[in-house]
């Protein structure tokens, strides 16, 4: 039995912020988290697709480079006081995540990539959304 679940972020368990635009780019990631652990899974079992598999990885890694460009503008541009922490676990996560990209562009592991995705990723991610986005969001929503 596998110890990996879908969804890897279950949609109706999403916290929601303060702000629209920020749980839209959350759902839109979470859409996508979501059909690459479900491919993974489905390669764990047999069925491998890398270009499929890379292809999704490649799109999730821009949605999160753009996701976190949006995030940091605003925070810049409305003057965010913890913008400097919240900018620096971005760039910290996305350094991550294309590193994980590159390692399967070299050795194709899958079970590395099902270690980020549904342990790493999703913890950080739980934890990021609850916290420092929470805090974001509710921020920029009094001052936009």
């Amino acid at each position: 039995m596998s110890p990996y679940h879908l969804p890897v972020v279950d949609i109706t368990e999403l916290p929601s912020v303060a702000l629209t635009s920020m749980n839209e780019v959350h759902m839109e990631e979470v859409g996508l988290i979501n059909r690459l652990g479900e491919m993974v899974l489905q390669a764990i079992d047999g069925a491998l697709d890398p270009e499929q598999i890379s292809h999704l990885l490649a799109e999730w890694v821009e949605h999160t480079r753009a996701h976190f460009e949006g995030e940091n503008r605003l925070m810049e541009s409305y003057a965010f006081p913890p913008y400097p922490v919240h900018k620096a676990e971005h760039a910290e996560v996305l350094t991550r995540i294309e590193s994980v990209q590159d390692q399967w562009l070299r050795e194709q592991g899958l079970q590395q990539l099902a270690d980020y995705i549904f342990v790493e990723w999703r913890a950080w991610f739980d934890q990021h959304v609850k916290s420092m986005d929470m805090v974001t969001a509710q921020f920029l929503s009094q001052v936009m």
